[in-house]
C-alpha cells in the first residue's frame, strides 16, 4: 500500500501543482484525498475561473476522494497508473 505524503500546511490546487512537477508525478496516476481537502479544493476551484471537470484532475493526475477513511486531513496517496 502506498504512503501518506504531506504537501504542505494546507491542500490547494496550487500546492497539488507544485507537488507533480517537484515529485515527477506522471499523468494516469491518482492522488487520493482526504474528502475535507478533496470538498476545500472543489470549492477553490468553483470560485475560480478554472472551468470543472469531473472527474477532477489536475495536469492529468486523477484527484480521488477517499471513502475509506484512512487517507489524514492535510495528506495525500498517491497511486500510480490507477486505471479507473
Amino acid at each position: 500500500m502506498s504512503e501518506f505524503v504531506v504537501l504542505g500546511n494546507t491542500i490547494s490546487v496550487a500546492s497539488i501543482r507544485s507537488y507533480l512537477f517537484a515529485k515527477k508525478i506522471d499523468k494516469g496516476d491518482s492522488l487520493v484525498i482526504n474528502p475535507m481537502d478533496y470538498e476545500n479544493i472543489l470549492d477553490e476551484i468553483r470560485n475560480s475561473d478554472e472551468p470543472l471537470d469531473i472527474p477532477l484532475n489536475i495536469l492529468g493526475v486523477l484527484l480521488i476522494k477517499d471513502t475509506t477513511g484512512n487517507v489524514p486531513l492535510g495528506k495525500v496517496q498517491i497511486i500510480e497508473n490507477e486505471k479507473l
